[in-house]
């Protein structure tokens, strides 16, 4: 485990000083850091190389008993395959891991690549605004930036709350695709903490003997139920509640005829439902260490017996 950690690591932190440099063909808008692993077609690399990874580690880098941990032959048959190659490899791999963690945790810090940390980042900048100038006095002035704090969502009581800096400035499609996650567990966290706590007391025809609380997922017929229901969400996200990129995140229209949709309804549902993610986390957790369901955590589980 520590050396494919390591291995790991120092391919890692070759690839946060490179990336800020070189760009493979198709990728030029994806931004460096972790950003990319979150934006168009970064996302769909990372999980082709999650993909890869895991096919090689199954397949080709099986560990043989008979060898040393690590040892998975010389395919370059570069012969320096000894212990002080090995013990070099172990203490570069040691320190690539010590990297690869301060990085990481950078860039959640600040939102800069691993040259952008060092302050080594503005050569590319520098280069490319050469180009730019040629035709600056020409250009037109700029549109006003995208402002993630300017957004619906900003309001008491945290005010415009992003620690890690995930929603940069001007990053507007980054903004609409963790809206839209937002929205959609919000909503699903809503359905889950009223859920919590309606199962303790309503059982639908069939189901009756399917106990309260995350025990239901691992009963029959509770877990036919819960397949079904993984299926019927699946088909909804794929086809009715697809995201039109014309509209708002979130915005899947009103087939209630409600007539509330609007900016204070919108504020609500983002505030409920960030209220719901606490509790439906609390709710999970707090069966798990004690296995009592909703109700039965608030010492309020007893009225159904005594019903």
């Amino acid at each position: 485990a520590e050396l494919k950690h390591g291995r790991v690591a120092m391919m890692a932190a070759v690839g946060a000083v490179a990336q800020h440099y070189v760009k493979f063909p198709g990728f030029e808008g994806v931004p460096t850091g972790l950003g990319a692993a979150v934006t168009a077609p970064g996302a769909y690399g990372f999980a082709a190389l999650f993909v890869f990874s895991g096919a090689m580690e199954m397949l080709i880098w099986t560990q043989d008993d008979k060898k040393e941990p690590g040892n998975f032959g010389d395919p370059l048959n570069l012969g320096q395959y000894n212990d002080d190659m090995r013990a070099k490899e172990l203490n570069n791999g040691r320190m690539a891991m010590f990297a690869a963690i301060g990085i990481v945790a950078a860039d959640l810090l600040t939102g800069k690549d691993g040259m952008q940390q060092l302050g080594l980042g503005a050569f590319a900048e520098r280069k490319s605004g050469v180009a730019m100038r040629a035709s600056a006095d020409d250009a037109a002035a700029p549109p006003p930036q995208f402002q993630p704090s300017e957004q619906l969502g900003a309001m008491a009581p945290l005010g415009y709350f992003d620690p890690a800096g995930f929603c940069k400035v001007g990053a507007k499609a980054d903004f609409r695709n963790f809206r839209a996650a937002e929205l959609k567990h919000g909503r699903v966290a809503m359905m889950a903490a009223v859920g919590a706590v309606a199962q303790h007391y309503v059982k639908f025809p069939g189901f009756e003997g399917v106990p309260a609380g995350l025990a239901a997922v691992g009963s029959a017929p509770g877990t036919y139920g819960f397949a079904a229901l993984v299926l019927v969400s699946g088909a909804l996200e794929l086809t009715l509640w697809s995201q039109d990129a014309q509209k708002e995140p979130g915005n899947f229209g009103d087939p209630l005829n409600l007539g509330q949709y609007n900016d204070d309804m919108r504020a609500k549902e983002l505030n409920n439902g960030r209220m719901a993610m606490f509790a439906a986390i609390g709710i999970v957790a707090a069966d798990l260490l004690t296995g009592k369901d909703g109700m039965q955590q608030l010492g309020l589980g007893a009225f159904a017996e005594r019903k």
